[in-house]
């Protein structure tokens, strides 16, 4: 606790610490002697989380870097990308280069850690995120003490190596990982990389998917139940080949450290190996130590080994649930007999200490994952682990036999997947919770603390999840309302939020235009704007359903991530321009949504909710789904005229001007600031006070185009940016706010 309070302190001010030292001195003074003890602690911990905290720093400088790094941690190979982190001077960048042949491919697969490759290319600050509650890379790599994106376009190999036992452990395992993809059967693989390694990046993405909304996928990582799991299968061996227990514990003990390293050093395993080791060193000694005295002891040790781990999610989930079990067990699970109560008992209790962190971090929780863990952890834990290792065996030892481990882990699987996919078609199977703010957040850590106290009193716990799930509701409600211009890169998309989720309007749902790869250079995974961005910010939001989404036409740049939204959020009509179903992207996304009520529409259709109304005035006649057949709307929010313009062009523009729902307050910039839109005759006629650009950094199109601004800054408008300033939001009656601030 006292290093959590630390931590929480820094992150808002330093001047903080001062106030916790008159704490310290007033508790002296009144000889508290257990809050002496606690604060002074906290300044302990805090000292050296700002310590360690001023010595993250770079040497380095943006700009061209000419020089030999070595291949350090996280060599990806995906198609045509190659990325790894790297040492050069002492110092961690994260390179990228973009594999130029197949033949190069080749050669790259053939590194390895420690390696030393002669590089030139840039140093590139990585970004922060562009919208709000997203993820931020850049404070994601700070945390691994890496502070440049070096981004090279010439990358070669060199005879030199460096012979670190870290790098060999490293590459026992690569290339562990590389025969299990090369020599097993795929469908199997994945697993036995994952509960073996702790790898899952050869989980295909529509599994992985299908885990993770029935809330079990945390049983494709390593866990303390796996580790316990192994543990005691090396205990029972050791002891069956004639070792003592003094000795059998010492060997498992020096094991441990390297299995974490084998695993690529997941919390969870750490955290179960240096409690297994704390607890048999208690065994082996006179003083005896305690589930929760090991716990801590883990906690402190990773903390001082690495300050930064705190803030990693598996961390804070592992922890989090761990103390929960323990704390727990003493009461609350003594009083079961049942096993089958026992494990429903235990899951309750996993999902209910997790809630905060997968409702701030994922912004989302499954409900039916407290149920469905009954039949997975067995099924993960006593089958496919087990049969893992044999598999494991097998390849390495021997070959001959790995076909009987194959067929029965294929039988398992199978099962494992049909259920998955018949599970996740149940309704309402996860709660879009929305990402929490300060207050809520505290709320929901204190509810959840009182719920175990109060179950652990009283032996009835569904009375005490009201608070908490009243506190994950209200995050889900919009009082105020919003406009969102998410910073979708060079495309568009609109989020429009009524107060008191009285109506959810999206306009555009940005996208990439997709260039025909050859086989070899397709990534497992690429990017997806939807999946990626538009999707995470409508769950940070806590929307999970929509009431229209409006495509204004039929360009890869407004709606090419529509069928990933409409996969992950539910739309209950989405509407077009007549004439924009002719382009085959529009095809392809009527055909993959068959179940979304669409509708065609022209100028003339409106709609009304509360004080807000909405009028297309644009297009007058069925088109073809380009620029010009762009749908137009007029809307008045918050008591101001909006004008949402898609991609018209000078042509549509002229088409306007007699039009007197043309004149608005704020403007959405036509066609990302091209010159070929915003005319000075529709900008007249107009007259906006507010001008909101929605385009990429440095995008290849040079939007904005600097007539337009002219145009723009000619007629006194304020102009916004997401290439400048990421998101872009209004809040009713306050005003706007930026992604980037």
């Amino acid at each position: 606790m006292a290093i959590i309070l630390a931590v929480l302190c820094l992150s808002i001010s330093t001047n903080i610490l001062l106030l916790l030292g008159i704490l310290l001195v007033i508790s002296f003074l009144f000889k508290r002697s257990k809050l002496v003890v606690f604060f002074s602690l906290t300044l302990v911990a805090g000292g050296f989380f700002w310590f360690s905290d001023n010595q993250n720093s770079s040497q380095h400088a943006a700009g061209e870097l000419t020089g030999t790094v070595t291949l350090n941690d996280g060599i990806v190979i995906d198609g045509d990308a190659f990325r790894a982190q790297v040492l050069y001077q002492g110092e961690r960048f994260q390179l990228s280069y973009k594999i130029t042949s197949e033949q190069e491919q080749k050669e790259f697969m053939k590194l390895n850690y420690g390696d030393q490759l002669q590089v030139a290319g840039e140093l590139e600050a990585p970004e922060q995120n562009r919208n709000k509650n997203q993820f931020n890379y850049q404070a994601f790599l700070y945390r691994k003490q890496v502070h440049w994106l070096l981004k090279t376009n010439t990358v070669q190999p060199m005879a030199g190596k460096s012979t670190s036992w870290i790098y060999s452990l490293k590459n026992f395992r690569k290339k562990q990982l590389e025969k299990i993809d090369t020599e097993m059967d795929p469908q199997i693989a994945p697993y036995i990389a994952s509960l073996i390694y702790g790898d899952r990046s050869y989980v295909e993405t529509s599994v992985y998917e299908s885990y993770q909304r029935l809330g079990v996928v945390h049983l494709l990582a390593i866990s303390g139940l796996h580790v316990n799991l192994i543990i005691s299968g090396l205990l029972l061996l050791l002891r069956r080949l004639g070792f003592q227990i003094e000795k059998t514990a010492i060997i498992v003990m020096c094991l441990l450290p390297l299995y974490c390293f084998m695993t690529g050093g997941n919390a969870p395993v750490v955290r179960a190996a240096i409690m297994t080791i704390c607890l048999m060193a208690g065994r082996l000694s006179p003083i005896r130590v305690t589930s929760l005295q090991a716990l801590c002891a883990s906690f402190i040790l990773v903390f001082l080994f690495n300050p930064y781990s705190i803030f990693e999610i598996g961390f804070q989930l592992s922890y989090a649930v761990s103390f929960a079990i323990i704390l727990s067990g003493r009461k609350i699970l003594r009083k079961v007999s049942s096993s089958i109560l026992s494990s429903l008992y235990i899951s309750l209790i996993s999902t209910v200490s997790g809630i905060a962190v997968m409702s701030y971090h994922f912004y989302e929780f499954s409900i039916v994952g407290v149920f469905l863990n009954i039949i997975y952890v067995p099924l993960f834990t006593f089958i496919l682990l087990p049969l893992s290792f044999l598999a494991i065996f097998c390849l390495n030892i021997a070959p001959f036999l790995l076909f009987i481990p194959s067929v029965i882990m294929k039988m398992a699987v199978n099962i494992s997947e049909s259920l998955a996919t018949l599970l996740q078609k149940i309704p309402f199977t996860t709660w879009i919770t929305g990402r929490p703010d300060q207050i809520l957040l505290l709320l929901l850590i204190i509810f959840t603390i009182y719920f175990f106290y109060s179950w652990e009193k009283t032996g009835k716990a569904y009375r005490y999840l009201i608070p908490i799930c009243l506190c994950l509701l209200i995050g889900t409600i919009n009082i105020t309302g919003k406009v969102s211009f998410i910073d979708v890169g060079q495309g568009d998309s609109v989020l429009i939020q009524l107060p008191w989720n009285k109506g959810t309007y999206v306009i555009d749902v940005g996208g990439q235009m997709a260039f025909e790869k050859e086989a070899w250079a397709e990534r497992k995974e690429p990017f997806s704007v939807g999946k990626n961005i538009v999707t995470p910010v409508l769950k940070a939001n806590g929307i999970s359903k929509v009431d229209k989404l409006i495509v204004t036409h039929s360009d890869a740049d407004h709606m090419e991530g529509l069928i990933d939204v409409g996969k992950a959020i539910q739309i209950k009509e989405l509407i077009y321009a007549e004439g924009a179903e002719t382009k085959g992207i529009m095809k392809k996304a009527l055909q993959a949504l068959p179940n979304i009520p669409a509708k065609a529409i022209l100028s003339g259709y409106r709609w009304k909710k509360g004080d807000a109304t909405f009028q297309v005035i644009s297009p007058t006649k069925k088109g073809e789904g380009g620029n010009n057949d762009s749908i137009v709307i007029s809307a008045l929010l918050d008591q101001k005229r909006w004008l949402f313009t898609g991609d018209i062009e000078k042509e549509t523009e002229q088409a306007l001007l007699e039009d007197p729902l043309i004149k608005a307050d704020i403007l959405k910039v036509g066609h990302h600031g091209s010159k070929t839109s915003t005319t000075p005759t529709f900008i007249d006629k107009v007259e906006p006070s507010i001008s909101i650009i929605s385009c990429g950094v440095a995008n290849r199109f040079g939007h904005p185009r600097e007539e337009t601004l002219a145009t723009l800054r000619n007629s006194n408008t304020t102009i916004y940016r997401t290439d400048l300033q990421g998101e872009i939001i209004y809040t009713f009656s306050k005003g706007f706010t930026f992604g980037i601030e």
